[in-house]
């Protein structure tokens, strides 16, 4: 066990400091405010001042001239996520690279658009007619954000090679107000990343015939997405993440940051056909993670807490679930993962694995079945289990049991190893 942590612990340290994967963990957690945001938009536009909500009931109506409000307050962030992106790649990339990151995170945006298709071919009636210098919100909203992260990093990765080259860098006297001169000393660098960034998407549409945005989109994004949507795709999260929490690494810190530009894909398209007045279709949007896996935090602990109240005859267990409890509620569990502990304790490790995969599932088997409604809201994943269930789905209360069953479920895997710890104690 001690090995298999050290190799696994070693490998995990390296994905943690690796620049690329923190810059995109930190990207994505910074767009958090704008994602619940654009899901509040949804919410009320979609479902409470609609004709399927309270616009719906007669004497109400008036209630619908308010929906372009909200439905603008959806528009204005999830679909421009990709431009966020964009910017917030370059600068927390250059951040790493020691740079100060405003200018990245523009000349970042500045390139996802070099590559970006700008023409859009569209139905007048039953004429085909093409618009042109116009961004398609396929290319600024969440299907963008693969081409976003990719060409972020690339062209941000080379123009902080290039200032590192002094002859690229204009001097200017001493009497010139410091931000004219580092505007002039990253001229070089700039226009040489612009130029290439350029060239090359010129280029890759003239010799393959497709913009290299929808190349991308098409060969990396779609097959990454489809895989990750199948139920075995989350299960392999939930399981890294979980072995990786065992060895005393934030497991689900490590994995979200990988798996989050999926999930928001999917979030996305639910908002965008509620938004439409259709029914949505993707399982795996974003608060999902935080609905089955993290139920009182990773491992479901909660219900080890749960499970603890119920059947445990240690009073230093009881000591720390009661000091758990209130920050456990909001999916803050450290406190009983370390105090336990819960960290490279075999035993404890079975429950912690198994949990998740089995709420993952029971989660899954619900939505698809259509017993608990799908998730159209972003939720701040600090909210209590069963809330966040019931504000994600917009009130439906097939969530709410089935986060129920699952709560109870994980009590009763955790209850045999409570026992186990009784067993320790008496021996």
């Amino acid at each position: 066990m001690d090995r298999f942590a050290e190799v696994l612990g070693a490998f995990a340290a390296k994905l943690t400091a690796n620049k690329y994967i923190s810059t995109i963990k930190d990207s994505f957690i910074q767009t958090i405010p704008f994602t619940i945001l654009g899901s509040i938009g949804v919410l009320l536009g979609s479902v409470v001042f609609s004709t399927n909500g309270l616009g719906g009931i007669e004497g109400f109506e008036y209630l619908l001239e308010l929906t372009p409000w909200f439905n603008q307050m959806n528009y204005a962030t999830m679909n421009i996520l990709a431009l966020i992106i964009a910017y917030n790649i370059g600068r927390n990339l250059a951040i790493s690279f020691g740079r100060e990151g405003n200018y990245e995170g523009m000349l970042s945006l500045v390139c996802f658009i070099l590559v970006s298709p700008t023409s859009v071919t569209t139905m007048f009636g039953d004429v085909s007619q093409t618009v042109n210098n116009v961004l398609s919100t396929d290319v600024t909203s969440s299907k963008g954000l693969f081409v976003a992260m990719i060409v972020g990093m690339l062209s941000i990765t080379l123009f902080c090679k290039l200032t590192q080259i002094e002859k690229l860098s204009i001097k200017l006297p001493d009497a010139v107000p410091p931000n004219v001169a580092k505007t002039f000393s990253d001229l070089f660098p700039t226009i040489i990343v612009g130029i290439l960034v350029s060239g090359i998407a010129f280029g890759f549409d003239k010799l393959v015939g497709t913009n290299i945005s929808t190349f991308i989109f098409q060969t990396l994004q779609t097959p990454i997405a489809i895989a990750f949507e199948h139920p075995l795709g989350i299960l392999f999260a939930a399981f890294f993440a979980a072995v990786l929490w065992i060895c005393g690494l934030h497991g689900a810190s490590i994995v979200t940051g990988i798996i989050n530009p999926i999930m928001i894909m999917s979030l996305q398209t639910n908002m965008d056909l509620i938004a439409a007045g259709q029914a949505p279709t993707e399982i795996m949007a974003k608060p999902f993670w935080n609905m089955f896996v993290t139920q009182g935090g990773f491992g479901c602990t909660l219900a080890l807490l749960i499970a603890i109240f119920i059947m445990s005859k240690r009073e230093d267990d009881k000591t720390i679930a009661k000091l758990s409890l209130a920050p456990g509620l909001f999916g803050i569990n450290e406190p009983v993962i370390f105090g336990l502990p819960i960290v490279m304790n075999p035993v404890m490790a079975i429950p912690f694995i198994l949990c998740p995969l089995v709420c993952c599932g029971i989660g899954y088997a619900a939505m698809y079945s259509g017993f608990a409604g799908l998730i159209i809201v972003d939720v701040p994943w600090c909210l209590p289990p069963v809330v966040n269930g019931f504000i994600a789905t917009g009130g439906d209360i097939g969530m709410v049991i089935t986060q129920l069953v699952c709560i109870a479920v994980s009590v009763l895997i955790w209850m045999p190893f409570v026992k186990i710890r009784n067993n320790e104690i008496q021996n």
